[in-house]
C-alpha cells in the first residue's frame, strides 16, 4: 500500500481558523475535542505543539502531541482528527507515522502513548495499524491507553 503524503505544519494565526472550522462528522462529535478546545489545551500543556495535517495545500486534520518528554516520563499524542470531508484517505495513518518518526529521533524518547475514547474503534485501528498496543491501562475516565515503543 502506498502511504499517503502529508505535512505536519505547526498552528500559527495564519492557519488557526482553518483549524477551528474542521469538523468530524456528525456521529463522531461525542468521540474528539473541538479543535478550539483543543488549541486552548495546548496553550496550557507547555510540553505539547499543536499541528495542522496538510495533504497538498489543504488543511485535513488536526494533531497535537508532546515535543517534549512530559512530566510521566513519555510522549502524548493529545489529539488528533481528520476533517470530514478527508476521512477514509489514509491522512490520518499517515499522520500518526510521521510523529513517530519526528519522535524517534529524540534521544529520550522511550515510549509514545495515546488514549481515546473506550468506544472509537475506527482510532483504535488507526493506532494499532501504527505499530500502538494496548497498555491495559485506563485513563481516570475509563479512557483506554495504547503504547508506541520505540
Amino acid at each position: 500500500m502506498s502511504q499517503t503524503n502529508v505535512a505536519l505544519i505547526p498552528i500559527s494565526k495564519e492557519n488557526e481558523i482553518e483549524c477551528i472550522s474542521l469538523k468530524p462528522r456528525e456521529d463522531q462529535l461525542s468521540l474528539v475535542a473541538s479543535n478550539a478546545d483543543s488549541l486552548i489545551h495546548a496553550t496550557k500543556e507547555i510540553t505539547s505543539k499543536p499541528y495542522g495535517i496538510y495533504a497538498e495545500d489543504s488543511m485535513v486534520g488536526f494533531i497535537l502531541f508532546d515535543n517534549e518528554i512530559y512530566s510521566d516520563g513519555y510522549y502524548w499524542i493529545l489529539r488528533f482528527m481528520i476533517d470530514e470531508r478527508f476521512q477514509g484517505k489514509g491522512y490520518g495513518k499517515s499522520a500518526i507515522q510521521q510523529v513517530i518518526t519526528k519522535l524517534k529521533n529524540r534521544n529520550d524518547c522511550k515510549e509514545i502513548r495515546v488514549s481515546h475514547v473506550s468506544h472509537n474503534i475506527v482510532a483504535n485501528s488507526i493506532y494499532k495499524s501504527c505499530g500502538f498496543q494496548e497498555t491495559g491501562e485506563v485513563e481516570d475516565c475509563g479512557d483506554p491507553i495504547l503504547s508506541y515503543k520505540i
